[in-house]
Order: structure tokens, then sequence, then C-alpha cells
């Protein structure tokens, strides 16, 4: 059996107040709120609650409640029995914990053994107002996901967190714990190779981990780490004769320390990959998503720095192998004005077949000097093949550049895409792939971007400079904010050539917004996608270009294209 490692008017109102406290009525406690704040970011604002859920109510201050049963019905929480503000006139504290909890004891594990995915709303209540309820999980998600060797292998799964909850104080959401481990949680095998569990938020928590085979139980130990209330961690279970690469979070850390020459224990690069045809490559072998701590952590990798002698390119090939890198917030290392997720990539540099997805980059400092910002790249001069860039943003309080992609390229960008990214802040010049290009950009597309107002926006690039190659691209779906300084391709064309490209009919801008005449052929394509001038479909038009230059480009392979989703004219086959 292969080992394993484990890969959140002043008098006037006086007046007023003292009239009311003095008036024998009782005022009504009116409880509403039916929205979760996910454990992820699209889950963010969803409505969970339906008709004759029943929650707990505890309160303390002008309304006093211990446990009072609430029941949810036409939009609001009804207790069961009517619930009266009391005549001090001070706020409440209130809490309520849904599921509700027993009159005689808190059930916090239900009889298989697992901790219960308790919500709960805590909510400072001005005296007399409505409670208004923002329910967030109580407990941390932790999901360990198998690889597939160890799924083959495996009969089932057991857990056993280092902790065990006794009991909440409800008022305070205070824990106290056993001096007994939880209880073990058993899984019997998946299709989908995850298992999940909630722990309880505390320090130092591991989990015991046993795997059942035909040949016998393995069992092995987490890191002891912190866990945050509302958060979720994922760890991967792999077979320690996998190929090297990058699985979760934490490694990618560890990644992009080394590679900039910066320390980080328990790791070294050949932990992530090796020579493929004479070249250095280093793997990333999962999807990972990162919390907002390992965001933090997460270096960009190379730099082109605003320091004399400092600046470091990355010159050996990152390999995505079509996995994804989500929730990344990325940073702005000091002395630099290149900003990505590749800070900057040398010449025999590559970054291949990588998306990143619901991440994002903000600039908040005042720079004196032009910088340039791109998710996947800020300075290019190697080649960005097969990435994608969905759901992103880029927001700028300085004067800059920014491409969804690349942020300044003067290598070569292909096979690559950018969906539905947003520009804001105090951006000069944007592009959707990239803000300057000087060299190839191949068989690509932008769709659906949101440019700021205040920026010159080009659809695909910001400026097209002497020798750089813009075709068989599309732009699908820009939006400009009213800007009217803005074009389909690149709002400045400086004796670059753009042929090939394919624009929307009907959008009522210029192919570019000024600069020199350019030589090359574009197409424009109706709301059924066909092109215009030609009569033949887009995604036909697009494959045939592709068919007459495979290999005409250093032997780079061009994918080819098929249908796209959701009114989008065409993808990347694979995509």
């Amino acid at each position: 059996m292969k080992q394993l490692y484990i890969i959140l008017l002043a008098c006037l109102l006086v007046g007023c107040q003292e009239e009311q406290l003095m008036d024998n009525s009782l005022i009504t406690v009116s409880i509403q709120g039916n929205q979760l704040e996910g454990m992820t970011r699209n889950n963010e604002g969803k409505n969970i609650f339906t008709a004759g859920d029943n929650a707990s109510l505890f309160s303390q201050g002008g309304i006093n409640a211990n446990n009072i049963a609430l029941t949810y019905q036409d939009g609001e929480w009804h207790p069961e029995t009517p619930l009266y503000w009391d005549k001090s006139g001070n706020e409440a504290s209130v809490v309520v914990y849904y599921p509700a909890f027993a009159s005689t004891q808190q059930e916090l594990y239900d009889t298989e053994g697992n901790l219960k995915d308790i919500l709960y709303a805590a909510q400072e209540t001005p005296y007399g107002k409505p409670v208004e309820l923002q329910f967030e999980h109580l407990f941390a998600k932790i999901t360990f996901e198998t690889d597939e060797s160890i799924h083959t292998q495996m009969q089932n799964i057991r857990f056993t967190p280092s902790v065990r909850l006794a009991s909440i104080e409800p008022h305070t959401r205070t824990f106290t714990f056993a001096e007994t481990p939880a209880p073990t949680v058993s899984f019997e095998k998946r299709t989908d190779r995850m298992y999940t569990l909630f722990i309880p938020p505390a320090d130092n928590v591991s989990v015991d981990i046993r795997l059942v085979t035909p040949e016998g139980e393995l069992q092995l130990t987490t890191p002891t780490q912190s866990f945050i209330s509302g958060h979720q961690y994922t760890y991967r279970l792999i077979s320690k004769e996998k190929e090297t690469g990058i699985y979760t979070a934490e490694e990618f850390i560890a990644f992009s320390h080394l590679i900039n020459g910066m320390e980080y224990e328990g790791y070294t690069l050949d932990d992530f990959g090796h020579e493929v045809d004479g070249v250095m490559t280093y793997f990333l072998c999962a999807d990972i998503a990162f919390t907002e701590e390992q965001s933090e952590l997460v270096q960009p990798i190379g730099c082109k720095s605003t320091a004399l002698g400092k600046s470091k390119s990355f010159n050996k090939c990152f390999d995505g192998q079509g996995h994804s890198l989500s929730n990344l917030r990325l940073i702005t290392p000091e002395d630099t004005k290149h900003q990505g997720l590749f800070g900057y990539i040398g010449e025999r540099g590559m970054v291949k077949d990588l998306t990143l997805e619901n991440c994002s980059y903000v600039n908040l400092d005042f720079l004196n000097e032009t910088h340039y910002d791109g998710m996947i790249v800020g300075f290019n001069e190697g080649n960005v093949i097969g990435c994608h860039v969905l759901s992103c943003s880029i927001e700028d309080k300085a004067f800059g550049y920014a491409g969804g992609l690349v942020g300044e390229n003067k290598g070569t960008i292909a096979n690559s895409s950018v969906c539905n990214v947003s520009f804001e802040g105090r951006l000069d010049g944007i592009g959707g792939l990239c803000g300057h290009n000087y060299l190839y950009v191949i068989n690509s597309y932008a769709s659906s971007c949101q440019f700021t107002k205040n920026a010159n926006a080009g659809g695909l690039c910001y400026n097209m400079a002497s020798g750089a190659v813009l075709t068989n691209c599309y732009v699908h779906a820009p939006f400009f904010n009213g800007n009217s300084q803005s074009a389909l391709f690149s709002y400045q064309l400086s004796a670059g050539i753009s042929n090939n490209c394919y624009y929307p009919k009907d959008s009522g801008l210029k192919e570019f917004y000024k600069g020199t005449k350019n030589e090359g052929k574009n197409y424009a394509y109706d709301t059924d996608f066909t092109v215009t001038d030609t009569g033949e479909n887009l995604l036909d038009a697009l494959n045939a270009w592709v068919d007459k230059q495979q290999g005409e480009y250093n032997g780079l392979p061009l994918l080819h294209w098929e249908a796209g989703d959701e009114g989008v004219p065409a993808k990347l086959a694979g995509l």
C-alpha cells in the first residue's frame, strides 16, 4: 500500500424618547432575515429558509429571551408566544441559531457523529426597531478529496477531529470543549471522491484519518492548524509516489516563494516539477481555491523591479494542465510596476493551460510612474498559451494600464480567453486581452468585459505598437460604460497590424479609436454569428484560419474552435 500525505434637534429626540418610555403600551418584536453569507463568494446572499423552519432566539438588553422558539413564515420569524421590547430603552443583543436547540440540551452532533452545520445571526438592534438577521456558518467546513489511485483501493474512510465541542454559551458564542476527541465519522466510498465534515473554530486542531482497504487499514494525521468560523478548507489525499506537482494551496504558496529564491520550510522546487525536453517544468495537478488568508501569502512569480538590478524573470515552464486557481487576491510587491500572478515572464518562459477564476487584483497605491496590470502576467517576453481568465476583476487607484491576461506583452499570447472581467479605478488605458501589445496575440478572444468609464479602452488591446500582430481573434459584448474614447480591437494603432479578427456588427464603435491605418482586413458578424461579408459562420471562419496557419508560428499548436456557451460565438476546443 502506498503511503499518503496531506496535501471566514437633540432635545426633540430626547423628549420623544422620554414620552415613549412613559407610554404603557408594549412594542412587539419584529424579526426578519432569510439570507446566508456562504463559505464561498458565489453563495453570498443566498436565501435558505422555508416556511416552517425553526430557530432558537437568545437576547439581552431591550429584549430578554433565553431559547425562545422561532418559526419562519411569510418572510418573518414568529416567536411561539408574543415577544415585546421591555421599557428600558436599551438596544438588544440578539443571537439566533438554526436549527433550533432543544429546550433541555444542545444537540451538537448527529447520530452518526457529524458536527451539525449550525447557522447563527448576531445583531445589535436599536430599541424598538425590527431585528434584521444575516446568517453565517458557526463552524468551519473541511473537505478531503482522494486522488484516483486511493479512491480505487479504499473501501471506506474515517475521520476523527482532535477537538470535541461540549457546549456553546449562546449569548456570547463561547465554546467549551470536552477532554476527549470528537466522534469518528465514517464514509463509504463516494464516486465524487469528496468527504466533508464540520470543525469547531479552534487553534491547534488536527484530524486523524483511517483508510480501510482490502490490504488493511492505513492511518495518518493532518498537520495541526487553526480553523476559523465560516471558512472552508480543502485537503487532498494523494499517493506519495504520485507524480511531482502542486496539489494544494500551501504547495502553491511554497512554490511561489521558492521560485523567487525565498525560503519555505518543508519543500523544495523538485517537489513541484521536473525537466521535460530539457526545460524545467512545474505542474499544477489540481484545481485550488484559496482563502483570503492564503492569498496574502502567494508571491507574484518573477518581478520587473523599478530598483536597479532587482528584476527577476521566470524562464521556466508552468503547466496548469487545464486546472484552475480560484479566489486569489493578487498582491502588489514593493518597487514593481508590472503586476500579475506572474510578475515577469522572460524570453524563455512559458505559462500554459492555466485558468484563473473569481480572482482579483486591487492596487491602492498612488505611484508616480506608469505601471501595468494583468491577471496572468504583468510583463511577458515569453509565451502565454492556453490561459483563461474568468469572472475576475482589476481595480487600480493609480495611473497605469491593464489587460485581462497580460499588462504589457512583448512575447506571444495564443489560444487564450478573457470572459466577464471588470476593470475599475483610475486606469489610463485598458485592453480586454492585454494592455500594450508589441508582438503576437493569436487565436484568442475576449467576451463580456466591463471597462471603467474614465479609461481609454480597446476590446482586445489598448495599444498595438509597431510590429504587433493581432490575428484570428474576436471580441464579443464589450461594455464600455458610455465611454466614447473606446474601440472594438484597440484604442490606439501605432503601426501594428490586425488581420482576420471579428467584431459585433451593431456595436456602433470603430475598430480602432486612433492611430495609423490598419494594413489588415477584419470582419463584422451579425447577431446570429454569421460573418457579414462572407455569409459563413464565425466558428467556421475561425477554424479555416487555424487549418491554414497551423505550424506557421514557430511550431506553436493552434487550437480549433467549437460552439460557445450561453450566447458566446465560439470557444476554444477543450474549454
